[in-house]
């Protein structure tokens, strides 16, 4: 069995130029190792010294091999490991590698992910291995026993960096939380959180450049300078840190202090990272403990091992990278943050297929080469001329991240655009190349601050990673980012200008780029003359904000003054009142801050200000993210309302054909989410002809308050491709379900006419400015992404809705299951239309503590009841059994002692008075009750709402309003069950028609046809709202179809078992569709 020491052992036995012996015993393979001829496939052409395999159970195999010195260990893991796996894929493969000259040691195993294998490895220094790599190969030791896929599947897990970054974040999370909260000095608790992050941040930073040798070529450098300080007296933050942050590596080494050149050859970075924070400066006195600092240095930054390479698709290491950084933040944001900002991490995977997706548009939208995606894969293979417009048109490209977070699309485009202008015949040194592409065209806005500083952090690594440097003091200084990467809402920063002032934009560009290049005094001066600019443009946008809000107020009035034809003045009609105090106050408000920036008054966040040379030029070229998702009751009430007057998507969120026929309240129907806000604004940042890639819930395409965004990026706009991964492997780690949407922005009357990229570039290929290789403007790619399937296909763009009526849900359906779809809904009309009734709301009481009940004990006149741990008497004529939604189940519900007290008579009418019992049981609550929003008038205070549902003359059929499957159960006539507000209930003319619902609703083909429409829920489940059920085609020849349906139906509400093959051949017999019409859909949704 191996020990921690004996696995750090071995692995420090990598430095005599071979793997150790020993090794593979303990790995579960026996016997010699068995020399490999190095010329036959697949180590054919490849530069070892030797190799050879062992055997271990079953299938399972090792690979071992020397490679030469100066020779890349991780280059020929990754080069072999595709080769086996296309050669030999019926073996379960281990390599082992180690350098001739010791200098480095690996594992590595990989999945297959079509004609690619997804490498997972280790790689590793034999003169210095980490407690990580010693616990890496524990790990791979235990997870020998077992059948042999399963084994491989452990090897991959264990070498992947996910088994290592699970650990890294909790130990990451445990060590900042106790730096924070042990720090001396009096801060508030988020203060004291805030600061030991924004600490952690940077010395995980340097842990990166300690990687590469660039602090004074001290592979210990940070942990030996910790120990020497604790040596010495201790105080480490103000002895060690401080001195270090803020007087060393944001200072010219001419410059430093004698202290400070003590730390020895440490590179100047410039004061972006290494300058106190606003927060540091006003908590100057807040000092963290030395056991604190201690801790971390020994479980995060001397346990594990950093590597500035970010994970790439083919290639997954044991390591901590950049990428990880993203993950800290999502980790380290508190629950309740999370979930009240919409800020969620974004799955790798995910950020490439964006990134991929919003490029192709783009240079499918400039018709800058005819095969795009070719293009896009190897720039190098084109025609010279080819090359050259390229390059050109992917130079001017500016790139917004609305909602950047900790940084993920904006390093991934950043790498992406960098590579492909390399390959384009850009001859820079990546490095170089790299710097300007961040200076020049990569623009990120966060409401978070932090967010913005993990942003900027990642983004630096970026610029440092490929430096071809040894000695540190050739390290350059580190951009200024804080004009690209900026705190601000986009949600209330407007758009690029109501009109575009080429004089504000003037020399803005080239001035941000100076700064971003400046150190010192002249960072300071230049600073300076961009605030200036910022203020000017700022001044110019207020005032045409200011002059359009006049033109429209005095519009308004000069109508309201006008006479009609019997010579009396019109005055103001119908909402241009309201109007007009909107306008006022809007004026006042625009004066107040105009007289504020004339004043010197901080400047509020703006993009026409802030970035007044895109402003200048029309909008970004390409939007990219993914924005907060944020359910509107999430939203404070005094936003609501600003976000209502400022976005179309907000004031006509309703689809409102369907809302109408499902009989659906206005604010049911417009329960926007802030996505989509985030998504009208993303449209009105970018110039005319510009991309927009966003990942958007799901529910958007779905939902009754989606209306308003499709019909702005559906209708309004060209929409070119839609993708589902809410079912998709690439997950996030929250409930939600996301899509993927490409739009491209369509000239209107408040647009600028402008193109994507120079006009000359467009006009010098008129040949192929038109050609396109992702398909006709009048189609739009849709795709499918699931966790063993991923699909694409195109459909014309008229066809993705679900009917022709203004907003109507968008259906990701290929196109045999949306053909049965289709087929279906012309089988009878839809529920809402056949006269079976249209679904309602169950019960809602606004106050569950005081009406539901359990009934503990049962008397003639009163029974004894409990609830919230009260207990107390209620009268039984008061007393009705209840039904939630979790408790439907098909044909019948389950019983429970739970109640509800019924204040309201047979009529439906709340009682004159309550008896004396139940007056005093919700006494109470009087003071909650009274306050209830759907109170009406002079209802009184102990009224139930929507009580149709409770009505039990008729037969109802009831179903959950979330569940897997519809499952409908039917309440008799007379049944006193009241359905609450987690189902919705359908009230029939009698039993059988009950019965035959109960059996269509319940049939997998209705159960298909229905999660085609429903919005996604958490675990797998649908909304089966009544608006949706609504949509439900109901056989047109009903009463064929209830003779086919009830007698199942019956014998379901009986206790007999109904299988799903009898309900699906019941269900195709009643609307006479084919069995495969019928087959196409159920198998696609339940697949």
């Amino acid at each position: 069995m191996l020990t921690r020491r004996l696995a750090t052992d071995l692995l420090a036995r990598f430095a005599d130029g071979a793997p150790p012996a020993a090794l593979l015993g303990h790995l579960a393979f026996h016997g010699d190792l068995l020399p490999v001829d190095r010329s036959i496939p697949p180590l054919d052409d490849l530069p070892l010294v030797q190799a050879g395999v062992a055997t271990g159970p079953g299938a399972r195999r090792a690979l071992v091999v020397v490679t030469p010195p100066n020779t890349s260990l991780r280059q020929t893991l990754a080069t072999v490991a595709q080769r086996l796996h296309v050669r030999s894929p019926h073996h379960r493969w281990l390599l082992v590698a180690a350098g001739a000259d010791g200098g480095s040691g690996g594992f590595a195993a990989w999945r297959s992910e079509g004609a690619r294998a997804r490498v997972s490895a280790l790689v590793f220094t034999p003169q210095r291995p980490l407690a990580s790599d010693a616990e890496t190969l524990l790990a791979l030791q235990a997870a020998m026993d077992g059948d042999d896929v399963l084994v491989h599947d452990r090897w991959c897990e264990i070498l992947g960096r996910e088994a290592l970054s699970h650990r890294f974040y909790r130990a990451l999370e445990h060590h900042v939380m106790a730096l924070g909260e042990g720090a001396r000095g009096s801060a508030p608790s988020e203060a004291r959180r805030s600061a030991a992050l924004l600490t952690t941040s940077r010395l995980l930073f340097l842990a990166f450049l300690q990687s590469r040798g660039w602090l004074d070529g001290d592979a210990d450098f940070l942990a030996r300078h910790l120990d020497r300080t604790l040596a010495q007296g201790g105080d480490a933050h103000r002895r060690f840190l401080e001195p270090l942050f803020f007087g060393t590596l944001n200072t010219r080494v001419s410059h430093r202090a004698t202290a400070a050149r003590r730390f020895g050859r440490v590179p100047f970075l410039n004061g972006g990272l290494f300058a106190r924070s606003p927060l540091e400066r006003h908590h100057r006195a807040l000092r963290f403990r030395d056991e604190d600092l201690g801790g971390l240095f020994d479980d995060i930054l001397t346990r594990y091992r950093f590597s500035p390479l970010e994970q790439q698709r083919d290639w997954s290491q044991s390591a901590i990278d950049p990428e990880m950084l993203g993950r800290a933040f999502e980790s380290l944001m508190a629950s309740r943050e999370r979930r009240d900002s919409g800020s969620y991490y974004t799955p790798h995977a995910l950020v490439v297929r964006v990134t991929d997706a919003a490029l192709e548009q783009a240079v499918c939208s400039a018709g800058l080469v005819p095969d795009v995606r070719a293009a896009l894969r190897d720039p190098s293979l084109l025609h010279p001329d080819e090359r050259t417009r390229l390059g050109r048109g992917l130079a001017d490209l500016r790139i917004l991240d609305p909602a950047c977070g900790s940084g993920a699309f904006l390093v991934h485009v950043l790498e992406r655009v960098t590579r492909l202008l390399a390959a384009a015949g850009d001859a820079r040194p990546i490095a170089e190349l790299r710097r300007a592409v961040l200076t020049q065209s990569i623009f990120g806005v966060d409401v978070n601050p932090m967010a913005v500083w993990l942003c900027e952090l990642r983004l630096w690594l970026s610029v440092v990673i490929d430096l071809e440097v040894s000695d540190p003091l050739e390290v350059p200084p580190l951009p200024n980012l804080d004009r690209n990467v900026r705190v601000g809402d986009t949600v209330t920063g407007g758009g690029v200008g109501l009109r575009h002032h080429e004089r504000a934009g003037d020399g803005v560009a080239p001035l941000r780029a100076r700064y971003a290049r400046a150190t010192g005094l002249r960072k300071v001066s230049l600073a300076r003359q961009l605030d200036r600019t910022e203020r000017r443009r700022a001044l110019d946008d207020v005032a045409d904000r200011l002059a359009l809000a006049c033109r429209e107020r005095y519009e308004l009035v000069q109508a309201a003054r006008g006479r009609d034809l019997f010579g009396h003045r019109r005055g103001a009609v119908g909402g241009e009142r309201l109007a007009l105090a909107e306008l006022r106050a809007q004026v006042r408000a625009l004066r107040q801050t105009q007289r504020t920036l004339l004043r010197g008054g901080a400047l509020p966040f703006r993009f026409a200000s802030h970035f007044a040379d895109v402003a200048a030029r029309g909008g970004f070229d390409l939007v990219i993210g993914n924005p907060p998702w944020v359910r509107l009751h999430r939203i404070a009430a005094d936003r609501r309302e600003a976000l209502r007057r400022d976005f179309v998507v907000f004031r006509h969120a309703a689809w409102q054909s369907g809302a109408a026929a499902a009989g659906a309240g206005a604010g049911f129907a417009a329960q926007v989410d802030l996505a989509a806000i985030f998504a009208e604004r993303s449209v009105e940042l970018l110039r005319v002809h510009g991309t927009l890639a966003l990942l958007l819930p799901l529910k958007l395409w779905r939902s009754l308050a989606g209306g308003g965004v499709r019909r702005l990026l559906g209708t309004d706009h060209d929409l070119r491709l839609l993708e589902d991964w809410s079912e998709a492997p690439a997950s996030f780690d929250a409930a939600v379900y996301p899509s993927l949407i490409v739009v491209r922005r369509l000239p209107g009357a408040a647009s600028p006419a402008s193109t994507p990229f120079d006009a000359a570039t467009r006009a010098s290929s008129p040949a192929i400015a038109g050609a396109s290789d992702l398909g006709s403007a009048d189609t739009v790619q849709l795709g499918v992404h699931r966790r063993e399937l991923a699909i694409s296909w195109r459909c014309a763009r008229q066809a993705l809705a679900f009917d022709d009526s203004p907003g109507a849900p968008w259906l990701i359906l290929p196109p045999p299951a949306r053909q049965a779809f289709e087929r279906l809904g012309r089988a009878g009309p839809a529920l809402s239309q056949s006269g079976l009734g249209r679904p309602l709301l169950g019960v809602k009481c606004g106050c569950n503590d005081a009406f539901l009940v359990e009934c503990v004990e049962g008397g003639v006149t009163h029974a004894t009841v409990t609830a919230g741990g009260r207990q107390g008497a209620v009268e039984v004529a008061l007393l009705r059994p209840v039904l939630r939604g979790e408790s439907a189940r098909a044909w019948t519900h389950a019983r429970t002692p739970e109640r509800i007290i019924w204040t309201h008579d047979d009529a439906g009418s709340p009682l004159a008075a309550l008896p004396p019992l139940a007056a005093r049981w919700l006494s109470r609550w009087r003071g909650a009750l009274t306050k209830r929003t759907d109170l009406r008038g002079r209802q009184a205070w102990w009224s139930l709402h929507r009580i149709d549902g409770a009505s039990h003359d008729r037969a109802r059929v009831v179903w959950a309003d979330v569940s897997r499957g519809p499952r409908a159960c039917v309440l008799p006539a007379h049944s006193p069950v009241v359905p609450l507000n987690s189902c919705y209930v359908i009230s029939c003319r009698d039993d059988v028609d009950a019965a035959a619902f109960a059996t269509l609703l319940n049939s997998p083909l209705a159960a298909a046809w229905l999660d085609a429409l429903a919005e996604p829920a958490r675990g797998g489940f649908r909304r089966y709202l009544g608006w949706t059920v609504a949509r439900l085609p109901i056989p047109s020849d009903w009463a064929r179809a209830r003779s086919i349906l009830a007698p199942i139906g019956k014998r379901g509400v009986a206790g007999e078992v109904v299988g799903s093959d009898e309900l699906l051949d019941a269900a195709i017999a009643a609307y006479r569709v084919r069995v495969s019409v019928a087959r196409a859909l159920v198998e696609w949704t339940w697949r």
